[in-house]
């Protein structure tokens, strides 16, 4: 039973922590876990078989430079560069220009798209607006195998990202195809542009962001590094350097990004979530839970859907779901497109909780009630969890 009280106060303190800390919350609940479960000298064992951990340690300083180039690129004017060079309809301006913006981890990003959105989409209404920015601002999480919320996911399960990206391919274009219809469809018109179109102003700053997964991909195959991360602090250092080269080296713009990103967090996120996976597989908890016998499509589609939604995160309901369903279902490593559709559950969560930074922005900035936002929300989210759900009772 103390077991038990253990595990629920440990999700309590991810829940309410993560809202202002999500690495140390992660920290924090795992080492309460472990101190209701296994000995105060296995839990540190555990933290320090996580702190000492090569491939933790790579992927924790990969993930640290992410956040510069974002800010690199913000503040040399790369992103705006991209933004007014891409030529293209004004229904796929409204989808791609959220979506290229959401690659960059930038605290309150969701500010940035939005003034975009509002100029191409003059004639939609403002909780319109507001669900264009939410729904596509993040849907290149699922293709994009640099984007922090994908890596982190894949690295708990166990899988590449590129074979992740295979199975979620499908579901990416399936929220295309709902994203279209319920929220861009009436989108008329044409975009109108200040300047005329530059390849010279749009290809480096594009380059900084496809760089470092083409780089990835190569090293990834024909290179064998004895830790598999290795490759992408390397694919994402050159990413870093291309960035920091477009800025001319300046140490003022260097500084100023690194002050607005705090890449520190993302250090200390992959250092609290390992460690509160390895505590949580040395508790039992994961052996006590599958005593309850939960089927499979509530564990990956129900509960999946309920943390995104309570949690407004991805990488935090995969950390704890994932290892759940490894030890419930005594799987070594996730299947691909179990993974994809616990990945996709999260994400609808995600995409509609008011607990999500990116939702209050976009409310405010459209001056647009919540209760509006979900009325737009709430058909294109059903929609998609049923499909999810059909095609999970099928082929699982």
């Amino acid at each position: 039973m103390i077991e038990w009280f253990g595990f629920l106060v440990s999700i309590i303190i991810l829940l309410v922590g993560s809202r202002f800390h999500l690495g140390l919350s992660l920290f924090v609940g795992g080492v309460v876990l472990g101190l209701f479960t296994i000995s105060p000298s296995e839990v540190l064992n555990q933290v320090y078989l996580t702190f000492t951990e090569p491939s933790i340690v790579v992927l924790a300083l990969a993930l640290s430079m992410i956040p510069i180039i974002a800010g690199l690129l913000q503040e040399s004017g790369g992103l705006d560069r991209i933004v007014e060079n891409l030529r293209i309809g004004k229904r796929g301006f409204l989808g791609l220009s959220p979506a290229l913006l959401g690659l960059l981890p930038i605290p309150g990003g969701a500010l940035f798209s939005a003034p975009l959105i509002d100029r191409a989409g003059v004639n939609l209404r403002n909780h319109v607006k507001a669900g264009i920015n939410i729904w596509f601002r993040h849907i290149l999480f699922f293709i994009y195998p640099l984007a922090p919320a994908l890596i982190i996911p894949a690295s708990i399960a166990g899988i590449s990202v590129y074979t992740v990206i295979l199975y979620q391919f499908p579901f990416f274009l399936l929220l295309i195809g709902i994203g279209y219809l319920f929220l861009l469809r009436n989108a008329e018109g044409d975009m109108g542009y200040d300047s005329v179109f530059s390849l010279k102003d749009l290809a480096p700053p594009l380059a900084v962001i496809l760089v470092a997964p083409i780089l990835n991909f190569g090293l990834q195959n024909f290179f064998q590094f004895g830790i598999r991360e290795i490759s992408t602090f390397f694919a994402i250092l050159g990413s870093l350097l291309l960035a920091l080269y477009l800025s001319d080296f300046r140490g003022d713009i260097l500084e100023k990004s690194i002050r607005k990103t705090e890449p520190w967090n993302f250090v200390l996120i992959i250092f609290g979530i390992f460690t509160f996976i390895n505590i949580f597989e040395s508790s039992g908890i994961g052996s006590m839970i599958s005593t309850l016998s939960p089927s499979r499509m509530l564990l990956s589609i129900g509960f999946g859907f309920f943390l995104g939604l309570v949690t407004g995160r991805i990488s935090l309901p995969a950390s704890i779901i994932i290892p759940i369903f490894l030890t419930t279902f005594s799987f070594e490593s996730l299947p691909p497109l179990v993974f994809a559709m616990i990945y996709f559950s999260i994400f609808m969560g995600y995409v509609i909780t008011p607990i999500h930074p990116c939702v209050g922005l976009s409310l405010e900035y459209f001056d647009s009630e919540i209760g509006s936002f979900l009325k737009v929300m709430v058909l294109p989210v059903g929609l998609s969890m049923a499909v999810v759900s059909f095609v999970f009772f099928l082929l699982i």
